[in-house]
């Protein structure tokens, strides 16, 4: 777990920020699939309500990138 925690003083956008940079310092290759699909993160909450559909798509793409992750480093082991 990160020392992270939101600062009240802060912008939504910058507290994000943070949160990846100190996820950065525990996964950085984590860091980078959030880093790359923070846009479809941002769209489960919109106006206060959930968007399963948003949602899904977040997960199937995380999922996605998280396969490639495990599939490049077999590849890198194989040779």
């Amino acid at each position: 777990m990160t020392g992270f925690s939101f600062d009240e003083e802060k912008r939504f956008v910058e507290n994000c920020a943070d949160f990846l940079e100190s996820v950065k310092e525990i996964d950085p290759k984590m860091a980078k699939i959030l880093e790359v699909n923070w846009d479809k993160l941002l769209c489960v909450v919109c106006d206060g309500n959930h968007d399963t559909k948003a949602r899904t798509k977040f997960n199937e793409a995380i999922a996605v990138a998280l396969d490639n992750l495990l599939s490049e480093e077999t590849e890198a082991g194989d040779e």
